[in-house]
């Protein structure tokens, strides 16, 4: 079985699709590309050794200050990692490569119907330690398969995910093949957790977000001026904040100000950004069924993914599911985006026919944007495009357009995208075909 982490998406995957509107897409013809997908319940495991899934709620914070959700984060991240690399043991105790993986889903919020066994935990922070609680649970009955504690020292976090991960094992005949994790390299506890801090931000594609994790990393530097790992933590996060762009903060503006935007594409990607940006590349290309397969496993990696809510949410509304359209939308907004998500509504309300009501909406739209000076943001900017597309109206995009900044590297996407040319050179292509 191919092992694989999935998180629980915060918006409507599952979610009704309307009736499609009666204006088609002449460039782009679309169809039902992101149909849902139904989730079937697990049959019970007889015996915890034919176990092959589990569930992973992200730990909770219960310290009285309230402010360890970077800690609870983290734990979660790395038992999952742990997790992951669990082979269950043939006869003798012994395993083999052939030996069948664990898939394993993580969630904010648990609700697991798909696994054999699901997990939840808190954490509780105490000085320079943290204790968890964990219970593990089967899934088809609810019968408690192990409840405990464990306690470490605050920099012995990835290894008390470990210890979690080993209780687990055992209960299932399996053996962790990763190797323990290292001790982290920072030996202040307060360092590392301005590092986890950073990390672990709610959404790692909020502006506000972005601003606070470089904000962390600028703080680590100021107790440790050597930490090789805190500067390559803060340069990424800069390349993060200028590639997805900001809200016209002190911070953007100072590293817009470099050729920073040059660099861009050399930023560290996660696998839930590879896929976006995959799909982003088969949206382009016509490929809309491929692209949504891409987009899902996205936000299954990661549940706050903006640019895959939004890119799903395009491909649904040329697709006639315009209710999940919406859905997708509204959670591209609530991850803080509301420029992103008001686009795609307006592209949305085209499809259904509300001519009137799209028109409102990109005009509020250009009004916001000509309230900021300088360049828009590349994201910003396209996905307002395509909102003024939607409305046949060419000037209004190339106008958008030219407002991103010539530094770009990604302009050469715009060039590529047959929904972002003028009308003259659309008509060429269908012609030409």
């Amino acid at each position: 079985m191919v092992c694989a982490v999935a998180l629980v998406a915060l918006g409507a995957r599952d979610g009704e699709a309307a009736r499609p509107g009666a204006r088609s897409q002449g460039n782009l013809p679309m169809g039902r590309a992101c149909t849902p997908l139904t989730i079937a319940v697990r049959r019970p495991v007889g015996s915890l050794s034919e176990v092959s899934s589990i569930g992973v709620a992200y730990f909770a914070g219960r310290s009285r200050g309230g402010n360890d959700a970077h800690l609870a984060a983290a734990l979660t991240t790395e038992l999952v990692t742990q997790l992951l690399s669990a082979r269950t043991k043939a006869a003798g105790g012994r395993t083999k490569d052939s030996d069948q993986l664990l898939v394993v889903k993580l969630s904010e919020g648990g609700g697991f119907t798909d696994v054999d066994l699901s997990m939840t935990g808190s954490i509780f922070r105490d000085e320079n330690s943290v204790r968890t609680q964990v219970k593990l649970t089967r899934t088809s009955d609810g019968a408690v398969i192990w409840t405990g504690s464990k306690v470490r020292p605050v920099l012995e976090l990835p290894m008390l995910a470990r210890l979690i991960a080993q209780e687990v094992a055992v209960r299932i005949n399996a053996r962790l093949t990763a190797p323990p994790p290292r001790p982290p390299v920072e030996k202040s506890p307060e360092l590392y957790e301005l590092l986890l801090r950073g990390m672990y931000i709610p959404s790692r594609y909020d502006p506000n977000e972005l601003v606070n994790a470089i904000q962390y990393f600028e703080q680590a530097i100021k107790l440790d001026s050597t930490s090789t790992r805190a500067r390559e933590l803060l340069e990424n996060a800069q390349l993060r904040l200028v590639a997805w762009g900001g809200n016209g903060s002190e911070v953007e503006s100072r590293l817009l100000r470099t050729d920073m935007i040059k660099r861009i594409q050399e930023r560290v990607r996660d696998e839930s950004e590879r896929l976006v940006e995959e799909a982003d590349g088969e949206i382009r290309d016509g490929v809309p069924v491929h692209a949504c397969q891409l987009l899902n496993e996205a936000i299954d990696r990661d549940a706050r993914s903006a640019p895959a809510y939004a890119l799903r949410a395009l491909v649904r509304a040329r697709g006639g599911e315009v209710r999940a359209a919406f859905a997708d939308a509204e959670v591209v907004t609530q991850l803080g985006r509301p420029l992103w998500g008001n686009s795609l509504r307006a592209v949305t309300l085209r499809r259904t026919g509300d001519t009137t009501a799209a028109r409102q909406q990109v005009r509020r739209l250009l009004a916001e944007t000509r309230r900021r000076t300088g360049h828009l943001p590349f994201w910003d900017a396209r996905f307002l495009a395509l909102a003024l597309s939607e409305m046949d109206d060419s000037t209004g995009v190339q106008s958008v357009l030219r407002r991103i900044d010539p530094r770009d590297p990604r302009l050469a996407w715009v060039r590529r995208d047959p929904s972002l040319q003028p009308a003259t050179e659309q008509r060429g292509r269908r012609r030409a075909r």
